[in-house]
């Protein structure tokens, strides 16, 4: 029997992503404490630039970071969403179809996993990703992708970007790291949305049915873009031309100042490097040590403020002295 399927379906295997569930669960157990709990004493996580308090900050932030938020129930679903994996052209690579409550993390690394087998071994990926830092210090601290993970650069996506703390923007937004150029990340918000009129018909549709459906109204806006490609080329060149010629103005004035192009670059590590540095550890102990430094000044206030009348008396008697 053929297998029941469309001929040019996007979509990954089932059987990929379960063992790819079972891998991350073999490694990581979602059971007992949390997933990315970081070491107890540690302020960053090997091969992170941001500290492990911002990274924990960012996870609360959102309900992607949080496999136990629950978007679809699946007492009522047996499929309750979609992850996709787009091209710089906004062009679906791969599809996983979901089918547990929460955006887990195996879905997504099952999609790099998929990519890495069709591309050539010297190639390197810029991954954007809503909670790329997250995904990012999952694979340094447990191992995932090890085989790949040399080849990979993580940026956030940059609608998302903003909702992260300060010092992961500065590590992972796309405007300030290298080799992003002007890509924005947001492709998949776009395919979604060109999508969206399929929801009711099948959010009740039978399971081969509306992967089939998905399969041809891709394939369907893949024609589609083709035939506008040169327009969409055309455009984003243009605006390219624009924005290289403002920001060439800007370095010449700035280089006129004696701000030549390595100081620029210079102070923006150092600036990344400050800011990225992780506060000071918050204790009972520090905050009664600063309590007694505060109580200690206040007293030498008050004995500063006695010896002065006193030696302010003294003056008043010499002047005042007969036998002066």
């Amino acid at each position: 029997m053929p297998p029941f399927e469309h001929p040019e379906t996007v979509f990954v295997s089932s059987e990929d992503v379960q063992n790819m569930e079972d891998k991350v669960e073999e490694i990581r157990p979602s059971r007992g404490s949390r997933s990315d709990q970081t070491d107890a004493g540690s302020d960053y996580q090997a091969g992170i630039r941001v500290p492990n308090a911002i990274l924990e900050e960012c996870q609360k932030s959102f309900v992607a970071a949080d496999s136990n938020r629950i978007k679809a129930s699946t007492q009522f679903f047996a499929d309750t969403g979609l992850m996709a994996m787009l091209c710089r052209h906004d062009r679906v690579l791969f599809l996983a179809n979901m089918t547990s409550a929460g955006e887990k993390q195996h879905y997504v690394l099952c999609l790099l996993e998929i990519l890495f087998k069709h591309i050539p071994k010297h190639m390197r990926v810029g991954v954007l990703y809503d909670i790329a830092c997250q995904l990012d210090r999952s694979c340094k601290k447990y191992g995932f992708l090890a085989d790949v993970i040399d080849r990979i650069v993580f940026g956030l996506s940059v609608f998302h970007a903003y909702g992260h703390q300060w010092p992961c923007q500065l590590v992972y937004h796309p405007r300030k790291s290298v080799g992003f150029g002007l890509s924005d990340g947001e492709g998949c918000e776009r395919f979604w949305s060109s999508m969206r009129a399929l929801i009711p018909n099948l959010r009740v549709s039978g399971y081969h049915n509306r992967i089939y459906t998905l399969n041809t109204q891709i394939k369907h806006l893949d024609v589609k873009s083709l035939a506008s490609l040169g327009t969409w080329l055309s455009g984003k060149w243009m605006k390219l031309i624009e924005r290289k010629a403002n920001v060439e103005m800007i370095l010449q004035e700035l280089a006129k100042q004696g701000r030549s192009l390595a100081f620029l670059d210079n102070q923006w590590k150092e600036q990344v490097k400050e800011q990225t540095t992780p506060l000071k550890r918050q204790s009972a102990h520090l905050a009664n040590k600063e309590l007694y430094d505060i109580i200690a000044l206040l007293n030498d206030i008050e004995r500063y403020k006695g010896q002065r009348e006193l030696y302010e008396e003294m003056l008043v008697s010499e002047v005042t002295s007969p036998y002066l």
